[in-house]
């Protein structure tokens, strides 16, 4: 099967949060197993030299997004068995960071109108679209819409992954002609209106051919409103189309007796004696206590409230004694990022708060962490 895995952020290139390792690992998996698979992601300004070396320019296209006329490049580089193509526009990308834009709107309705634009540029013409959260949610309400005029969309099958409900990509009704650049029915009609307000995620669960989320018990838990965050009717509405699949993990990339980027490779018969080598060279490099004997704690999360940060601002007094650390990887909402740096402050021998996204840091605190806070 041919796909094209459409994603706002793809482990090792940029990420964000759980998004990114599902975006980094699902292609090669199935690629892995004979599909051809490629991924188009934007071209942020955070993505390194290392990979910008390695892309290869393949042409220009313009796009137009409404009454806008923007430019678009397209790159692209071969990584472990994917094609993985990047969207240029540095007006729309070249920001510092993923996400929290005030035009983030725009920046991805012209990033999922370039997704199909840029279709004859690929090798093949896909056969499936994947496409993940709000970011690429109008993906399958353009391919819906363009299917009328272009002949070669109508063989193509859509699917939208759910990865975090909250974020729906919701903005004022007059969007949908003036930034959009779609006719007004598909708010009037009800495919994107939805309490008074455009929501792209509700267009794009009406109009892929099949939408799935992270787990089985999350997707019964969004059929209820205490978890669905208002969307549950939506949910309800995509009957047998709506499933769970369980999220996996790259057992290659995280394989600590092979991994280039943690500081002693260990395996199941070792790890008693060289894992704790990894927790040593952490604590030096962050300033930390250098004690074997200390228990740390690994977080890496996005800092947003849903996440039950909270929770850890209430007890973290009494979890950091004299025997405990806490690494802490992620960026945010501020007053979360602020929180942390405070403990940072207060606790500098017990706490590290590292407001970034780093992967290398990421490996090592995998490799070296006693236990980890898995916030969800």
């Amino acid at each position: 099967m041919n796909i094209l895995y459409v994603t706002g952020e793809a482990a090792p290139f940029c990420k964000t949060g759980g998004l990114a390792d599902v975006s980094g690992s699902l292609p090669v998996a199935l690629a892995a197993r004979a599909h051809h698979v490629a991924v188009m992601l934007p071209l942020y300004d955070t993505i390194s030299k290392q990979w910008r070396r390695q892309m290869t320019f393949h042409r220009f296209i313009y796009v137009n997004l409404s009454w806008r006329h923007e430019y678009c490049g397209l790159f692209s580089l071969e990584y472990r068995g994917v094609t993985w193509y990047f969207v240029d526009n540095e007006h729309y990308f070249a920001r510092g960071r993923l996400y929290g834009e005030g035009d983030d709107g725009e920046r991805f309705g012209f990033f999922s109108r370039a997704v199909l634009d840029l279709l004859p540029l690929l090798d093949e013409m896909p056969q499936v679209i994947h496409c993940n959260d709000w970011q690429t949610a109008l993906v399958p309400v353009y391919r819906q819409d363009l299917t009328g005029r272009w002949d070669a969309l109508r063989g193509i099958r859509t699917v939208f992954t759910i990865h975090n409900i909250e974020y729906q990509g919701k903005f004022g009704a007059n969007t949908v002609s003036d930034l959009f650049g779609l006719d007004r029915g598909w708010y009037d009609g009800g495919t994107l209106e939805m309490d008074g307000c455009v929501n792209l995620m509700k267009g794009a669960m009406l109009c892929a051919d099949a939408v799935t989320t992270v787990s089985p018990t999350y997707a019964r838990q969004l059929c209820l409103s205490a978890y669905a965050q208002g969307m549950e009717s939506v949910v309800q509405r995509c009957g047998e189309k709506f499933s769970g699949i369980v999220n996996g993990i790259d057992y290659k990339t995280y394989d600590p007796e092979t991994d280039p980027k943690i500081y002693t490779n260990y395996n199941a018969s070792n790890f008693r004696k060289k894992k704790v080598n990894n927790k040593l060279k952490l604590q030096e490099e962050l300033d930390l206590t250098v004690d074997k004997k200390k228990f740390m704690i690994g977080l890496i999360s996005r800092l947003t409230d849903q996440k039950g940060l909270d929770l850890i601002n209430y007890v973290i007094d009494r979890l950091v004694d004299d025997f405990t650390q806490i690494v802490v990887i992620g960026t945010g909402d501020p007053q979360y990022e602020n929180m942390f740096r405070h403990y940072a402050w207060k606790y500098g021998d017990r706490v590290s708060a590292n407001i970034c996204y780093s992967d290398d840091l990421a490996h090592k605190l995998y490799a070296a962490a006693d236990a980890f806070l898995m916030p969800s």
